[in-house]
């Protein structure tokens, strides 16, 4: 049926003439700079290329992106291919009635405006297929007096049925009368987005960029503005003067709505629904004061004089977006925090019972840590935020006379309950309750705080300023005479040099406290110098020592009533257990430990003593058990807003991931934990991850870039002041001069790194430092040294109960009697540290043993019994996940394969482990294989294969550095030419390889090549040289102890002639 039917012939008419009267203005171009909006965008223009019109609501607070988000939606090809020049978008800002958005939308198409104005556009709406109308900004006259016809509008725009309709609005519900499409307000943007907005606009960037962004709260406007400082200023400046020009910082040339993200929240404080509340503006400063928000029966017993009117006034602010509910707490995006505390700060009656109602909160830090404490722990966690924003504003105000004490015992319990639960940054709020202590002469006060804020600041990692606090504090109690924190301050100071491992100095001041605390009478102070003691005992491998003391601590604590204190003890004690590789004994400590914790609400103890057990399952390569442990505890450190311990078990998941050789996935894992760690201001934590980064790059044998990496965490440890980390990173670099073949570089590095471990008192690194240099010689076949140094370590790991590191000394014994062809000896070692693995549940070490057996049943040509024993040192690895292992086993058997002449079964094999190798990015392995498949080939005398496939291996072992592997090729080359025949070019290329043999050291291959080289000589009837080269390796076989090799040598010397040499 027509629709028109009922129209009189000049009313068709006009109708038919509306596309030649009409103007087609243009829409706004797509925004320049647009991100983190694609998913909300995609979802906008699905609908409007439905068949059926859609109603679309865009609602937020003012900057949030409404209006780019519906420019960028009609700019689709798609959408204006669909709707052509029918797309009208119209700014309502200037249009606060019905009338005025009539009288827009006809002059924007050129429509005749009279008093029929309405008849017009609607005529010509219909005469359209499809219409797509945008009306922005449209809060000014929904809120307008003439609301309720602009909202009768907006449904007769909704009966049209080809008329898409969209509008932006603050606010967060859209007008009544349109059933409109289910959108929620718009989100703020992720840091990810706000990067890359920041990236498009500023030129500077650095390391505080996250955090500038982070105090920006994903709002659109306010990161756009400040990206345009961004030109001038790096975000480490532009931070120093947020607090206090934030306003002024997001304003670009003279404002405007756009321009000014202080105009536009005074646009919305104007609204008339915030206007028309009384009490709207007044809840939104004190709202401004809570971070982290706050419901609305909390504020209603926070703010008791207001409490009849804290939901209208609420309501009207949700209504112009000023405030979001998130997880049923009204909170207030950040950027419009500073503005309104800076433009309209809480003041009068609602702004003093704030502060009260929070200061009362304080007083339930004194629970924390006992019994009772666990429901006052939990409040204090969750509202640590607001506590310290209302606290810092008070003292900013200044406080009056009546309310500093107060206010000073509130601060101090905050950042005790801070320093205890590892939660919250106190640090801004303690410099300035001291700073206003002392103009204000309240002596003991400002050095209390003093004292606290060298504590937050020690366990923030920021030892340089926790000395120079605790010092400045120490000094102020002394000139005051108050020898209680003065000792207090000495404790602290220990402490600080405690987690420095400048364990030397840290004991004879805890000691000293220890003492003081005593003449006092402070048992609670005795007991925790104690503790300290203990730990600086286990942090120096003194385990029996570190025990007794960390015991007596556990009953001091105890016989005072102090729960927290214990239960730390009880997880020191299962650290202890697991440093000394006792896992089954560590786990049931570390799981009593944890229920202590839980017990009394310790959340931060409980979640450190899951983390605990992370490691101890990932030294006992459980990685999968492992993995769920540290998740679990990374979910929890996350939960009470713990970085810090959250960053450390991303740490610990990329050392899972590189303990299984899955270097490729450990390194974004432990990149990821290292710009956690920096986003934090936490450079222990950094240095750990890069030095962890640098043992990836070492066990990839990608040595070049292993000794920068490391050297960097070198650099950053020493920066910070952690001789154990210096110390380590030294033990590392000496193990990539190692691998490389460079003994005699290698040797004094190793030598340095032990110095530097026993002058802090770190016995295992001591050990470890001389294990390395017991494998430098067992490398360079220097046997008898070897074993001095070997056993002189596993001595050291038992005399301080560490069977993890005996174990590993007892398996590179058992290699040195296998170079040695002692092989009786070998396998009754290599089964004793077997034993040894297995006893501390350590499935890698056991695996390792296994295969090594198994190399040795091959050695001895044993292969019927080498295979067996090499698979099931394959599985054992596959069984962990670990492709390391698993590929070492197959080269191996390759190996088995090509002794027995069955090439072509060893091939594939050979070339199976080299892609596994390859695959998990250890090119040292991969190498090894393509040496291996040349000898092969040489074997079956397909010599220019081989040379091809040897000198491929040569390069490789040239590109990382390995110059034992390079020489072994260039000895197989040499070989191959003799095999064909080449002697002059075969013996010039045994001659270089013996030189480099020589150089580095490698004195069993040396051996083996001089050998090769005599026989070459004797046949080229050289007979002179062959002697001189036959009797040196004779000499080095039987310096070796290699009785059979010897008796070859002596076997082609007594063929020589009887001439030569006489």
């Amino acid at each position: 049926m027509d629709v028109r039917a009922g129209c009189d012939q000049s009313q068709i008419c006009a109708d038919t003439s509306f596309d030649r009267a009409a103007k087609h203005p243009e829409i706004p171009s797509k925004p320049a700079v647009f991100f983190g909006r694609d998913e909300l965008v995609a979802t906008i223009v699905q609908l409007l290329l439905r068949d059926e019109a859609c109603r679309i609501p865009l609602l937020g607070t003012g900057g949030i992106g409404k209006t780019s988000v519906a420019v960028t939606a009609i700019n689709n090809e798609a959408v204006r291919a669909k709707y052509g020049r029918d797309i009208l978008f119209c700014s309502c800002e200037s249009a606060p009635t019905a009338e005025g958005i009539i009288q827009k939308l006809a002059e924007a198409l050129g429509l005749q405006y009279d008093l029929d104005a309405r008849s017009h556009l609607f005529r010509y709406l219909r005469s359209r297929g499809f219409f797509l109308l945008v009306l922005d900004n449209l809060e000014t006259a929904v809120s307008s007096a003439d609301g309720e016809h602009v909202r009768q509008l907006l449904a007769e725009f909704a009966q049209l049925p080809g008329l898409s309709l969209m509008i932006t609005m603050r606010g967060d519900l859209p007008p009544v009368g349109v059933e409109w499409e289910d959108f929620d307000a718009l989100h703020t943007l992720s840091l990810d987005a706000a990067r890359h907005i920041w990236t498009k606009v500023a030129r500077k960037t650095d390391k505080k960029l996250d955090e500038l962004l982070g105090r920006l709260d994903g709002l659109p406007l306010a990161i756009r503005l400040m990206a345009h400082q961004g030109k001038y200023f790096t975000p480490k400046q532009l931070l120093v003067s947020y607090d206090t020009s934030a306003a002024k910082l997001m304003k670009v040339g003279t404002g405007g709505r756009l321009g000014s993200f202080e105009v536009s929240i005074e646009l919305s404080l104007g609204s008339k629904i915030l206007l028309e509340e009384a009490g709207g503006q007044e809840l939104l400063s004190l709202i401004c004061l809570l971070p982290d928000g706050a419901t609305i029966e909390a504020l209603q017993e926070m703010v008791p004089s207001m409490s009849g009117a804290v939901l209208p006034a609420a309501s009207a602010l949700r209504q112009v977006a000023l405030v979001f509910n998130e997880n049923e707490r009204l909170k207030v995006l950040s950027p419009i925090r500073e503005v309104i505390l800076l433009r309209r700060p809480p003041e009068g009656r609602c702004s003093d019972e704030l502060r009260d109602y929070f200061m009362g909160l304080c007083s339930r830090a004194k629970d924390v840590g006992t019994v009772s404490g666990k429901e006052s722990a939990q409040i204090l966690s969750i509202e640590f935020r607001n506590i310290n924003s209302v606290l810092l504003h008070f003292w900013k105000a200044p406080p009056d006379g009546d309310n500093i004490l107060h206010l000073f015992s509130a601060t101090t319990e905050l950042a005790h309950f801070s320093h205890m639960c590892s939660c919250g940054d106190p640090t801004a709020l303690l410099a300035e309750a001291q700073r206003r202590l002392d103009v204000m002469q309240y002596r003991h006060e400002s050095a209390e705080c003093g004292r606290r804020l060298g504590d937050v600041f020690q366990w923030q990692c920021r030892y340089a300023e926790a000395i120079t606090s605790l010092k400045k504090a120490k000094l102020a109690f002394e000139a005051i005479g108050e020898p209680l924190g003065a000792v207090q301050c000495t404790q602290s100071l220990g402490d600080v040099l405690r987690m420095q491992c400048r364990y030397t100095e840290a004991v004879p001041m805890l000691e000293e406290a220890k003492s003081a605390f005593e003449v006092i009478g402070d048992p609670r102070g005795v007991a925790r110098c104690t503790q300290s003691l203990g730990n600086v005992l286990r942090m120096q491998s003194l385990f029996t020592n570190a025990v007794t003391m960390l015991e007596e601590a556990k009953v001091a604590f105890e016989a005072i009533g102090d729960p927290l204190g214990a239960a730390q003890c009880k997880g020191s004690l299962g650290d202890v257990l697991c440093m000394q590789s006792r896992y089954t004994e560590a786990v049931p400590m570390l799981e009593e430990a944890k229920l202590a914790f839980e017990t009394i609400g310790m959340r931060v103890g409980t979640a450190q003593c899951t983390q605990s057990l992370g490691n101890v399952l990932r030294m006992q390569s459980l990685y999968t058990n492992a993995v769920t442990m540290l998740e679990e505890a990374k979910v929890a450190f996350e939960a009470i807003g713990d970085p810090l311990g959250a960053a450390q078990c991303k740490g610990s998941l990329g050392d899972v991931l590189c303990m299984q050789s899955r270097y490729t996935e450990a390194v974004p894992v432990l990149e990821e934990a290292k710009l956690a760690f920096e986003a934090i201001g936490q450079p222990l934590g950094a240095a750990q991850c890069t030095q962890s980064l640098g043992d990836v790059l070492r066990m990839q044998s990608r040595y070049k870039e292993a000794v920068s990496m490391l050297e960097e965490a070198k650099l950053a440890f020493e920066a910070i002041g952690e001789p154990l980390g210096v110390a380590q990173c030294k033990g590392s670099l000496g193990d990539v001069l190692r691998m490389q073949s460079r003994y005699t570089e290698a040797v004094p590095i190793l030598e340095e790194a032990k110095l530097a471990f026993e002058t802090i008192g770190m016995r295992v690194g001591t050990a470890q430092c001389t294990q390395s240099l017991g494998d430098v010689l067992r490398m360079q076949s220097r046997y008898t040294e070897a074993v001095a140094m070997l056993e002189e370590a596993k001595s050291a790991f038992e005399a301080i109960g560490e069977p993890l590191g005996t174990a590993q000394c007892t398996q590179s014994l058992g290699d040195v009697l296998r170079m040695q062809s002692r092989y009786t000896e070998a396998v009754a070692m290599l089964e004793k540290a077997k034993l040894a693995f297995e006893a501390i549940r350590d499935r890698l070490g056991a695996a390792q043993c296994t295969r090594s057996l198994g190399d040795v049943l091959r050695m001895q040509s044993r292969n019927s019994e080498a295979v067996p024993m090499l698979e099931e040192a394959k599985s054992a690895f596959e069984a962990i996940r670990e492709p390391l292992g698993a590929a070492q086993c197959m080269q191996s058997l390759g190996k088995v394969l090509r002794t027995q002449s069955l090439y072509t079964e060893a091939v594939p094999m050979l070339e199976e482990a080299k892609l596994a190798f390859e695959a998990i990015g250890e090119p040292l392995g991969g190498a090894q294989c393509t040496q291996s498949l040349g000898d092969v080939l040489r074997m079956q005398s397909r010599y220019t294969e081989a040379v091809a496939m040897l000198e491929e291996a040569k390069l490789a072992f040239e590109a990382i550095g390995e110059p034992l592997g390079a020489a072994q090729c260039t000895r197989s080359l040499g070989r191959t030419l003799l095999n064909q025949d080449r002697w002059e070019e075969g013996i010039l290329l045994l001659q270089k390889a013996e030189a480099d043999l020589e150089a580095i050291g490698a004195r069993a291959d040396l051996a083996q090549c001089s050998e090769l080289l005599g026989n070459a000589l004797c046949a080229q009837k050289q007979y002179k040289e062959a002697r001189t080269t036959l009797m040196r390796a004779k000499d080095i076989y039987k310096a070796l102890g290699r009785l059979r090799d010897v008796e070859n040598c002596v076997r082609v010397l007594d063929r020589l002639p009887a001439e030569v040499g006489q």
